[in-house]
């Protein structure tokens, strides 16, 4: 009973592991494995998967900066320059 349980754990882990990352594509890395995982290649594929980095942790917010971006970081413009009026 107990390896069938860890059995199961194991091939469901790429799943657990979407889910608890927060994957943006979850729900197909769950149906994938579900479907494909009794393959091992297809377990491997879908273990990578729900390891890549989800994509909404590269977007930035409404304040121009990037997710876990510091103020420092963020490129300054100066907007009262001559520059941008044409002049020089």
């Amino acid at each position: 009973m107990a390896v069938t349980i860890l059995l199961v754990i194991g091939y469901l882990l790429p799943s657990f592991v979407a889910i608890a990352r927060g994957h943006q594509s979850w729900w197909e890395i769950v149906a994938f494995n579900l479907l494909l995982s009794w393959t091992v290649l297809g377990w491997v594929f879908a273990l990578i998967w729900s390891l890549t980095t989800p994509r909404w942790q590269s977007t930035v917010s409404l304040s121009g900066r990037f997710h876990g971006q510091e103020e420092s970081e963020l490129p300054h413009s100066d907007l009262r320059g001559a520059d941008h009026r044409g002049e020089r």
